[in-house]
């Protein structure tokens, strides 16, 4: 689905009737607009704390209802290095921006939910696809 960037809060509830709880990995380029999802997805769970990119923090945790996570600059090993693995077996849900199928493996193995988004940037708007096949 492509939605104008105005429209983010409906592909925030789109996202959630998917998954709930478990890992949501989100994969896209720099600026694809995967921090404005989980923000939308904040808000979308009634969370009224301000959501900011994990980039340096590696981890926000949002009222131990949404954790979002960014390893663009650790990289998997170091998440894991980190004990951050362990983190994803909290009931809530979690969004790791630049998850790969190294990650996505990993966590099918150990019986957590997964899902990966796809998102390209188009001019003035996003498209989104969740699923394998993208």
């Amino acid at each position: 689905m492509c939605r104008e960037l105005a429209h983010i809060d409906s592909v925030a509830q789109t996202v959630l009737s998917h998954i709930s709880r478990g890992v949501l990995i989100l994969q896209g380029d720099l600026a694809a607009g995967k921090t404005t999802l989980v923000k939308a997805i904040a808000k979308a769970l009634g969370l009224g704390e301000s959501v900011t990119s994990p980039t340096f923090s590696v981890q926000q945790n949002y009222a131990n209802r949404l954790y979002h996570y960014d390893i663009y600059n650790q990289g998997l090993e170091q998440f894991m290095a980190m004990g951050l693995f362990e983190e994803l077996e909290r009931d809530a849900l979690h969004c790791i921006e630049w998850g790969d199928a190294r990650l996505q493996n990993l966590l099918e193995r150990a019986g957590i939910a997964v899902e990966v988004l796809y998102i390209t940037k188009e001019p003035n708007r996003r498209c989104y696809r969740m699923g394998e096949d993208a």
